[in-house]
């Protein structure tokens, strides 16, 4: 776990030993900005609506139940836009599971640190810590950010959630000042994972002084978390066949409409009448019930997902879950419990001697 540190951050986060003073505090947070692993969207609300929005079935759905409504048929129109509910309302249930899962990554860092500040311990909210504090942990507790170990005796860490090693790590203070000191020093110093505590990590046995050198996104379990909720979003194949499917229907329905409202002109109706039987065909004829399905057929996978205690961020993850059929993990644990368990035991031969002959 050794990592790369910048000679100049690494000189920055050289505070006073009493730690930073008020100004220097207001100065790195608006540099560095909050000790947080995502920022909040502005408009949460915005963007899932903009991101529903683009359905084009949902457009479709709209314009017909409009049309039916301004000929005066109110029951069909009721029934399309009930359509378009199920559809709007998983999006909304689904952003807001995505919202609970990111909650419960953040929920395992430290919600509060201590601080030495101006000399003075000071226990302040773990999101208002900027590189270059001074933080006290203490055993059992988590690491509030990424930081170089500066004091303490034999320390022990607990990485599973970074490494999924399940046993302790030992943890060594590091001389910063000597390191920084060097002659010439290179542009990143790489400092031993020995040196490093580590966000989303915690302390098991005494008390340990960290400076604090990356906060927020910039630490490790920043990174994976961006990365995971950052995530591509890709269509699955079912996806892009149900796609296929009614883009080739909405072509064929479109043709067959034309040619049935020109026919109906033909025979003497008017404009409002080859309009309605037109639309009538389309709605017939259009698979819209197509999304309503596959939505509720994602969802119901999600649920059963979330009884089996397992989160699902994007409800299209169902289909491709349904695709594994083998699932390769290294030794450490990391999709494990991380406890180890004694489920059989057996003597050995040579164990237990024979008994003598009499």
């Amino acid at each position: 776990m050794r990592r790369a540190l910048p000679t100049g951050r690494l000189r920055d986060i050289l505070a006073p030993p009493g730690g930073l003073g008020a100004e220097e505090v207001v100065s790195r947070s608006a540099r560095y900005g909050p000790n947080a692993i995502l920022e909040a969207p502005a408009h949460p609300w915005r963007r899932i609506a903009r991101d529903t929005a683009g359905d084009p079935m949902l457009w479709f759905l709209a314009g017909v139940s409009a049309l039916y409504a301004a000929v005066g048929q109110h029951t069909e129109s009721v029934t399309l836009l009930a359509a378009i509910v199920p559809l709007v309302v998983m999006d909304f249930a689904l952003h807001r599971r995505t919202q609970a899962s990111t909650e419960g990554l953040q929920g395992r860092l430290a919600a509060r640190a201590t601080a030495i500040r101006g000399g003075v311990a000071v226990e302040i909210p773990a999101v208002d810590l900027v590189p270059g504090d001074l933080v006290v942990v203490r055993a059992g507790a988590p690491f509030p950010a990424d930081g170089l170990v500066v004091a303490g005796e034999e320390l022990q860490a607990d990485e599973s959630a970074l490494t999924g090693e399940a046993f302790p790590v030992a943890k060594r203070p590091l001389d910063a000042a000597a390191l920084a000191a060097a002659e010439e020093p290179p542009d990143e110093v790489f400092i031993d994972g020995a040196s490093w505590a580590f966000a989303g990590t915690r302390l098991l046995t005494n008390e340990a002084r960290l400076r604090v050198a990356f906060t927020g996104s910039d630490t490790l379990y920043g990174e994976i978390v961006r990365s995971a909720a950052g995530g591509p979003r890709a269509r699955t194949p079912l996806q892009r066949a149900i796609d296929r499917l009614v883009s080739i229907l909405v072509v064929a329905a479109a043709i067959v409409c034309v040619i049935l409202a020109g026919t109906r002109l033909r025979q003497g109706f008017g404009w409002l009448d080859a309009l309605v039987s037109a639309v009538t065909l389309a709605s017939a004829a259009l698979p819209e019930e197509f999304p309503v399905v596959f939505t509720v057929f994602l969802g119901v996978g999600v649920y059963r997902l979330a009884r089996r205690q397992a989160l699902v961020r994007r409800a299209v993850c169902v289909e491709n879950i349904g695709r594994v059929t083998c699932i390769c993990s290294d030794k450490t644990g990391t999709i494990t419990e991380g406890r180890l368990q004694l489920t059989d035991a057996r003597a050995a031969d040579s164990i237990w001697p024979e008994p003598s002959s009499p």
